[in-house]
């Protein structure tokens, strides 16, 4: 016997006759269940519903809570109850109370009324200068925990709709009570919540307050639930609810059935009312049969129609996908010599031609993959993100001292490699970000090469997904960039500093002039320039030599880097000629001050290693202010240079200010304060 037909066999016993068993069977108990799915619906909706009404009058009785408490309601109502209400207090309140009616649709006026039960602003004018008859009564509910009155009829307004009152008691600071907040709600926002709670056209919905008054929707008045006929025969269950309402405990309470029908109650806690549901149950379980019985027929010739087209399906399909799977499988394997060998003249042959192309061009990715990585001189590295393992390309070892244990994350060059502490941070926070959000991300580092030296490399990384868009790996290479590092390095080093002092040079220093003057015309800051000239450094070189000369050149550089070291920068102009930029000053006097600690400084000399003597250095210094001494930065030197060489004719060993400026005056004012 052929497979196939052994499958079509094991079909038909295996398979149709469990399924039609069960779907009798599923039938039958849908038709039991669905009836009780509409109980349970009802019930749920009931719940909800009345978790809804709750909230409505949880922000109703909130709001009167919070006018009730309000400082200037307080104080006004204490003042009508002692004769001394301020009118302009009046007019403030009405307004207050008049934004609160407009806020709120189902508000029909708002009242407060004092201890005497005089209405002492009311939003309808028609209350004013009137005394409530039953303020008593109104004080009594305002003093119940939440101050909601039952349904009644309202005597002031012919529009057929039930209204209820919100009270709530004025206190004052000593907290004895100075009136109420009365407020006067109809019923329109309800009706439309209990519209909702329709679940089908065998349910009727009604709202139970806490005296038993019943208002049904469709509305027609408020009557008891003894004379409403939704809920006939269920007097005793619902003056039971209403007697035992305080231990009833959840909010859901399940109802009685009579005459066919269940009632259905959740309680309103805020308010002690109770949200009642009337399902029809005889009409929805004639429903449910002829539903059940619909489905079970219906079931039963889908089945065997499925069944058949199965059989059918399985003949002609299995051939060709056995083949292909088998194919799949020694393909896998590596046997290169599988082909897909499919006869037939539809999809599943194009399948089987994509698959072949598909592994053939894998295969020579693959390839061209290992060549490439065999003959490059970087290193390549490859994190799969599914297992955090990374490998790396052979040539790694010729490199880096590092022999890992494992593949693993924690014992790969990510976290063994030691790197520079300048740069490990950043190294570790490149790969850390590009492990969880970056897509790439290139940097160079210093890390320690086979021989235990600091070498520059460059590592680019990228983040590769799967077609469902998962990140799935990061592919990346180390290259070694040391030499082309260095010489950049050494490059900008001999173009931008002095070779001996370490200084900018002349042309460095004049560009970063340039850019601290657009700073501080931008900022409005205080910055000056001095030019130091060192006094008779002549006598150094004749005297101990040009290597003694060196060294006075050197010991000025340093003393000026640690003056402009937070706020400036430093430069030599040629020979004994330096520079300085002081920035962010506040007075013009302090530069004085800087000037004179240099020139202290440098007095008190250094000893020198080529003579073994202590070498005593004097200058002098000229003072110009960026903005003040002119438009460009050779104004400025020409200013500073200026103020020095008048030092030079005066006695050297000092500082002066550029003196063609008005702020050399206020500089000069600044010393002699401080």
């Amino acid at each position: 016997m052929k497979i196939i037909t052994k499958l079509v066999l094991f079909t038909a016993l295996i398979v149709i006759v469990p399924m039609l068993a069960v779907n009798i069977y599923s039938s039958s108990k849908a038709e039991k269940n669905i009836a009780q799915l509409a109980e349970d619906n009802v019930s749920n909706l009931t719940l909800n519903r009345a978790g809804s009404i709750n909230f409505y009058f949880e922000e109703i009785t909130s709001a009167a809570k919070q006018l009730a408490s309000s400082d200037d309601i307080c104080r006004f109502t204490a003042d009508c109850n002692s004769g001394d209400a301020d009118p302009e207090d009046n007019s403030e309140i009405r307004k207050k109370l008049d934004e609160q009616v407009a806020a709120n649709s189902s508000i029909q006026k708002i009242m407060i009324i004092n201890n005497s039960g005089d209405i002492v602003i009311s939003t309808d004018d028609t209350d004013s200068d009137k005394q409530m008859t039953n303020y008593s009564g109104l004080f009594s509910l305002a003093s119940e925990e939440n101050g909601i009155s039952p349904f009644f009829m309202s005597s002031e307004k012919n529009d057929g709709i039930p209204v209820f009152i919100v009270a709530k008691p004025i206190y004052s600071e000593d907290n004895s009570r100075q009136g109420i907040i009365y407020q006067l709600y109809d019923t329109v926002y309800l009706q439309r919540l209990i519209a909702n709670v329709h679940f089908d056209k065998y349910t009727a919905s009604a709202i139970m307050d806490g005296n038993g008054n019943i208002f049904e929707y469709p509305y027609k008045t408020i009557r008891s639930y003894s004379e409403s006929d939704k809920l006939e025969g269920a007097e005793d269950y619902l003056r039971e609810l209403l007697v035992n309402r305080e231990d009833a405990g959840d909010m859901y309470e399940y109802g009685v059935r009579n005459n066919g029908k269940v009632i259905y109650s959740a309680e309103i806690p805020v308010c002690g009312w109770t949200m009642l549901n009337v399902s029809n149950q005889s009409s929805i379980s004639s429903q449910v049969s002829s539903v059940g019985s619909s489905i079970r027929n219906f079931s039963i010739i889908i089945t065997i129609i499925s069944c058949v087209g199965c059989g059918v399906f399985i003949y002609f399909f299995t051939k060709p996908v056995n083949n292909i799977i088998d194919t799949l499988r020694k393909k896998l394997k590596g046997d290169s010599t599988a082909k897909f060998d499919i006869k037939t003249h539809d999809e599943f042959r194009e399948i089987s031609g994509v698959l072949e192309a598909v592994f053939e061009e894998s295969f020579e990715l693959e390839q061209r993959y290992k060549t490439i990585v065999d003959i490059t001189n970087n290193i390549v590295f490859e994190i799969n993100m599914e297992n955090a393992h990374v490998t790396v390309s052979k040539n790694f070892n010729q490199k880096f001292d590092l022999r890992p244990k494992d593949d693993t994350m924690s014992e790969s060059f990510i976290h063994k490699l030691r790197v520079h502490k300048d740069d490990k941070e950043r190294f570790s926070s490149d790969f850390n970000r590009i492990l969880s959000k970056d897509n790439s991300f290139q940097g160079e580092y210093r890390v320690k090469d086979l021989y235990g030296e600091f070498i520059w490399v460059m590592i680019k990384a990228t983040k590769y997904y799967n077609r469902h868009d998962v990140p799935t790996k990061v592919i990346g290479v180390i290259m070694d960039i040391d030499k082309e590092k260095k010489s950049e390095m050494h490059l900008i080093q001999k173009a931008n500093f002095d070779n001996l002092t370490q200084l900018f040079n002349r042309e460095t220093f004049l560009k970063g002039l340039k850019r601290q003057l657009e700073l501080a015309v931008n900022k409005k800051t205080l910055d000056a320039v001095m030019f130091i000239d060192l006094d008779d450094f002549k006598f150094f070189n004749d005297q101990y030599g040009h290597a003694c000369g060196d060294e006075v050149l050197k010991f000025v550089a340093d003393t000026l880097k640690e003056f402009c070291f937070e706020h400036g920068f430093a430069g030599r102009f040629g020979g004994d000629e330096f520079v300085i930029c002081i920035t962010d000053l506040t007075l013009y006097g302090d530069s004085g001050k800087i000037a004179q600690e240099i020139i202290d400084t440098l007095g008190e000399g250094f000893i020198s290693e080529s003579t073994g003597a202590k070498l005593n250095i004097h200058c002098s210094i000229g003072i110009a202010f960026l903005i003040e001494s002119g438009k460009t930065t050779e104004d400025i030197i020409a200013a500073a240079d200026e103020a020095m060489y008048n030092i030079k004719k005066h006695g050297k060993s000092a500082y002066a200010y550029a003196k063609s400026h008005a702020t050399a005056a206020e500089a000069f004012i600044d010393d002699i304060i401080t």
